[in-house]
């Protein structure tokens, strides 16, 4: 299977992989070939990319981290425990979440078990999902990537439930925050981002409330968007001020919000993501947790066509665990043109060699 943008789909095309929502309902199946009419839903759904199936990556096996069961399982949890929180009253929500919080809780187990089962990097991009909520997956993953993050410093078990209970319940803030606000697809006016932007004390103040919670969740909730420069809100504060948790959180939480589909913007693949982050390295966050996330991240994901130094194509056929971005490339092209047998190169063994562009387009001669 291979990665390509839905914008470049052409009829005709085998989808690799189901297009689901969060109850875990295919929305497009695969393995059928695309119609005009199927490939015009995946733009209404807002997906942006999509593997499919092609001669050129035959075989190529995809990565997983979690599977769909536990992430459409861990979904319909988290969402429930949201939905009760917002429909409770005010001066209830904190008991909400106390009666949530076992099953909040034994979702981080569950993460924990598939992180310790599976030694290969984070792979999200196994599956494509469209969020009608966005609040609920978006908690999962940065979970997820915050455990990966957590798991890399060396946490121990106690420390790492912490984390990912605050990172599961970072945004819960938001639940207060109008849904046509937080879905609007113009630019925000100034009156929208500051109550948006209130989603952090919002959390905070339930948080602490909540009695078998401990008191470094509600932190988590206060700070994930703060910066270690001071620039970020609702305090300002900055470097050691921010827990570390806070910190982990907050590359997590970004990392999951450019790299996912909204009604607003188009998802960045990992390697664009990372980009983001790095730059905001030193600056915005901590350098070593964006380099600990980069270890632990498949940075160019299995099925992704990319472009070598030396100017021949290849799809991504399998990751490297000792460098996340050298992996095991399947060349398809040499000089412009296709070869006649596709062969291996591993880029962990040849450092001569560097991966200089992603393509994510549909070549239509695939198919004819």
């Amino acid at each position: 299977m291979r990665i390509v943008v839905t914008s470049t789909l052409v009829p005709g095309t085998l989808l690799g992989k189901p297009i689901y929502n969060e109850q875990g309902k295919i929305l497009v199946n695969a393995n059928v070939p695309l119609t005009v009419m199927m490939i015009n839903r995946l733009h209404k759904l807002g997906i942006s990319y999509v593997f499919i199936h092609d001669p050129l990556s035959d075989g190529l096996e995809l990565d997983s981290t979690i599977s769909d069961e536990l992430r459409i399982e861990s979904t319909k949890k988290i969402e429930d425990a949201f939905v009760k929180f917002k429909n409770e009253e005010l001066h209830l929500r904190w008991l909400s979440l106390e009666k949530s919080a076992p099953q909040l809780k034994g979702i981080i187990e569950s993460l924990l078990k598939e992180l310790r089962n599976n030694n290969d990097m984070l792979s999200l991009l196994t599956d494509v999902f469209s969020y009608d909520e966005y609040i609920f997956t978006h908690s999962l993953n940065v979970t997820m990537y915050s455990l990966a993050i957590g798991t890399k410093l060396g946490l121990n078990k106690s420390q790492l439930d912490l984390l990912g209970l605050g990172a599961l319940l970072h945004d819960v803030g938001k639940m207060v925050v109008p849904i046509q606000i937080l879905d609007k697809p113009e630019r925000l006016t100034e009156e929208e981002y500051e109550l948006i932007k209130k989603h952090t004390t919002a959390g905070y103040e339930i948080l602490r409330e909540v009695p078998n919670i401990h008191s470094v969740v509600a932190i988590c909730a206060l700070q994930h968007h703060e910066r270690i420069n001071g620039s970020g809100y609702p305090k300002g504060i900055s470097g050691e001020e921010m827990h570390l948790y806070s910190k982990i959180i907050a590359i997590s939480d970004v990392f999951d919000a450019v790299t996912s589909n909204r009604v607003y913007r188009k998802a960045m693949l990992p390697h664009e993501g990372l980009e983001l982050l790095y730059s905001g390295s030193h600056k915005l966050f901590d350098a070593k947790l964006v380099r600990l996330f980069r270890d632990s991240l498949s940075i160019y994901p299995t099925g992704l066509t990319v472009k070598l130094n030396d100017g021949r194509r290849g799809i991504v056929a399998r990751q490297n665990a000792a460098s996340s971005d050298r992996p095991i490339i399947r060349i398809i092209e040499e000089n412009g043109y296709e070869v006649s047998i596709p062969y291996e190169v591993n880029l962990f063994d040849d450092l001569h060699l560097l991966i200089t562009e992603c393509d994510t387009t549909l070549k239509q001669r695939v198919f004819q």
